[in-house]
């Protein structure tokens, strides 16, 4: 009898075990692919100071973020590193990367994202 209980219960362990690990694959497969459904439509900039936008605006074509692509989080960096060699090189030797921050808008009926793109002073 008592083995009995201890098969059982191994067996309710097992079955708990297995299905956390089983759950937490779903999820994860379910998290890879999100993001893949949202392609990027445009980008703007908030920007206080004007030669900062104007250089960046002028750059514009140069962005990481291509239209229809989906959002990738390696894009961000690269677009942040783009940013931040563009201001050094016009503008300020001593920019960090630090003051470049993003802000995704999704758009959930049409599966787009836009980006604002915020320097700070």
């Amino acid at each position: 009898m008592k083995s009995s209980k201890f098969i059982f219960i191994a067996f309710m362990i097992f079955g708990i075990i297995v299905s956390c690990s089983s759950t937490q694959q779903i999820v994860d497969k379910e998290k890879d692919n999100i993001f893949d459904k949202y392609k990027f439509d445009k980008i703007t900039y908030d920007i206080k100071d004007n030669n900062v936008h104007q250089l960046l605006e002028n750059h514009k074509n140069e962005t990481k973020f291509k239209k229809g692509e989906s959002l990738k989080i390696s894009t961000f960096t690269k677009e942040k590193n783009r940013i931040a060699a563009l201001i050094r090189k016009h503008q300020n030797p001593d920019f960090s990367e630090d003051r470049v921050s993003f802000e995704i808008d999704t758009i959930l009926i049409r599966n787009k994202f836009s980006v604002v793109t915020t320097i700070q002073n």
